[in-house]
C-alpha cells in the first residue's frame, strides 16, 4: 500500500485501528482499507463516487462488488467518508492504517536500493541483519537503481541509511577537502 499521506487520513487510521483491535478483526479491515485504497487511488474515481447522481444504494452494490462480504461497520467507514466528501483520504488511511498494523505487530518495512538485483541469499542476510538492528521483523523490497554505482541505499519508515558508493565517494571527497585546508 503506498499513497499520499494526509494527517486526517492518519486520524481516520487510529481510530479503524481501534475498531479493529476491540472487533478483533485486524485483518478484516486491513482488506477493507486496501479496498477503500483501490476505489479511491485515482481522482477520477473519487468524483464518480462522490458524484451528485450516485445514490447510497448504487455507492453500497459498487463497494459490495469491489469486495465481496465486507462487514457492516467496514460499508459504513466508507458510506461515512463519501458523506462527508472525504473518499479521497482513502489511500491515506490505507497507507496509515497498514503503518499502525505494523507498529502493533513489530513488522518494519524496508526498501533497498541496489545497484544489480539481489540474490536470495544476500537478501536473506539485509533482513536478518535489519531484523537484529531494528528489534521488528523485516518485510523486505528490494529495487533495482541502474545509476546506482554500487553499495546500496535502505528506506525504513522515514529514515534513509545511505551506504551507496556515491555517498562513500562524496564522503571521502569531503574530508579529502579538509585535509587540503
Amino acid at each position: 500500500m503506498s499513497g499520499t499521506r494526509d494527517i486526517a487520513g492518519r486520524r481516520y487510521a487510529l481510530a479503524v485501528l481501534e475498531i479493529a483491535r476491540q472487533d478483533g478483526n485486524l485483518d478484516e479491515w486491513l482488506a477493507s482499507v486496501g479496498t477503500l485504497e483501490q476505489l479511491t487511488e485515482r481522482a477520477e474515481f473519487v468524483n464518480a463516487l462522490q458524484a451528485d447522481g450516485m445514490t447510497d444504494e448504487r455507492f453500497t452494490v459498487i463497494v459490495e462488488q469491489v469486495h465481496p462480504g465486507m462487514g457492516r461497520k467496514q460499508l459504513n467507514l466508507f458510506r461515512l467518508l463519501r458523506r462527508k466528501s472525504r473518499l479521497a483520504l482513502g489511500p491515506s488511511i490505507a497507507t496509515f492504517y497498514q503503518e499502525l498494523l505494523d507498529d502493533e505487530r513489530k513488522i518494519g518495512r524496508a526498501t533497498v536500493t541496489t545497484a544489480v538485483a539481489l540474490d536470495e541469499d544476500r537478501r536473506s542476510k539485509i533482513e536478518q541483519q535489519l531484523t537484529e538492528q531494528t528489534g521488528k521483523q523485516i518485510a523486505l523490497e528490494a529495487s533495482v537503481d541502474e545509476e546506482m554505482l554500487g553499495g546500496m541505499t535502505v528506506r525504513i519508515a522515514d529514515r534513509l541509511y545511505d551506504a551507496s558508493t556515491r555517498s562513500r565517494l562524496r564522503s571521502l571527497k569531503r574530508e579529502l577537502e579538509r585535509a587540503s585546508r
